[in-house]
């Protein structure tokens, strides 16, 4: 990770037109802090040799381009990567950031004398960088990572479930560990449909960013699991960080990652988490309610290898909020299997073949009122991240 990257990175952004369709956060991860640590201030710095122009001068740089800019820190003394972590230091650093023109602070949970799971100790150490980023008056969106130090499939739901989590802590809050991989991903998504009752306006469960497809990524996903990822991700309001490479998208997941209609979606004002409608067998409906009475709906196939059918029947029906015998209109987001069309609610179930490889959803419909209302939308916490 350097300037020239990040520069690099954001530059992808505005070249594919992701920036036009929202992703305008740019996040750095670890790595970027002085490996010789604080100056003789006690203030963090950048690595002289990857960011020679600092952090506040890649701030001001990124934010003429029209980005915001994003930085990582540690609760720990030191970072997951053994940098400068904030330990000791939050009111000196949250004041740093806020000088440096930050937008997006990431703390993680690594190197913690306590360990990474004692719930006292780690509440109390994040509240303490929450509080002094709210005291320096600048609007900075927290985001607490609960993921450093943990094995694969640690139980994090205290995040968003203890009284002292959820959105009293932070903007957004890590429900699962790292997802690397199908099995990972399949993980974070069955928990975070069961927190949907802690997210909500400017407090979302986070399960990971958004893998992608693209070749020589170090974590990707296959090109249908990865499309898959960001339309469940949409559903349940997720935020949308771009873990891949963004100079390296293949056409297809820049295909994804640049779907009007499921960003609007996920970005949808009525910021309500979607939840799974219906299982049966290695099939399942997702929903999520939106502003104007709408309803974006999942069909989901965990198969490996076959295709299967995915029917939303009289039970998924009666998860929604429309009327019986009322008429709505179907629309498919991914144009791929249903054309648009009309139904009567409680008159007949829907079905769309899911092809099987692996997590493979074909993903969402929208469904509304035969009045026609649009949707509204809003463009939120659509975020890049560049890798350390």
């Amino acid at each position: 990770m350097s300037e020239e990257g990040v520069l690099s990175a954001a530059e992808s952004l505005r070249r594919t037109g992701l920036q036009k369709r929202g992703y305008v956060y740019v996040n750095l991860d670890d790595c970027w802090q002085d490996p010789l640590g604080r100056d003789a201030t006690g203030r963090l710095q950048a690595d002289p040799q990857r960011f020679p122009s600092g952090m506040h001068g890649l701030s001001k740089t990124l934010h003429e381009r029209g980005f915001k800019f994003g930085v990582y820190t540690d609760r720990g003394r030191r970072t997951c990567a053994g940098r400068e972590g904030s330990q000791g230091f939050e009111t000196l650093d949250a004041q740093t950031f806020a000088e440096w023109g930050v937008d997006f602070v990431k703390e993680d949970n690594c190197r913690s004398l306590s360990g990474p799971n004692n719930k006292s100790e780690l509440f109390a150490q994040f509240a303490l960088f929450r509080d002094a980023l709210n005291k320096t008056g600048t609007p900075i969106f927290f985001s607490v990572c609960g993921g450093g130090d943990q094995l694969p499939f640690s139980n994090l739901t205290y995040y968003a479930s203890d009284e002292r989590g959820g959105k009293k802590l932070a903007n957004s809050w890590r429900i699962t560990s790292d997802v690397t991989g199908s099995w990972t991903l399949r993980f974070a998504y069955k928990v975070d449909a069961s927190l949907r009752e802690y997210a909500g306006p400017g407090g979302f469960n986070d399960p990971d960013m958004l893998l992608g497809s693209s070749p020589g990524a170090a974590r990707r996903l296959g090109p249908h699991q990865s499309r898959t990822q960001f339309s469940l991700w949409a559903i349940l309001m997720a935020p949308m960080l771009l873990g891949a490479d963004v100079r390296q998208l293949t056409p297809f997941d820049l295909e994804t990652y640049s779907n009007e209609e499921v960003l609007k979606v996920s970005q949808d004002s009525f910021a309500q988490q979607g939840s799974l409608l219906t299982v049966k067998g290695s099939t399942s409906l997702w929903g999520r309610p939106l502003v104007d009475g709408a309803w974006a709906v999942l069909f989901l196939n965990e198969g490996w290898f076959w295709k299967r059918k995915v029917t939303c029947s009289k039970r998924c029906w009666s998860k929604m909020s429309f009327k019986r015998n009322s008429t709505v209109h179907l629309q498919d987001l991914w144009s791929q299997w249903l054309p648009h069309s009309d139904i009567g609610v409680g008159q007949a179930s829907r079905a769309a073949q899911a092809s099987g490889a692996g997590l493979v959803g074909q993903v969402a419909q929208t469904l509304q009122g035969a009045d026609g209302v649009g949707r509204t939308w809003s463009l939120r916490w659509k975020l890049a991240g560049a890798a350390c």
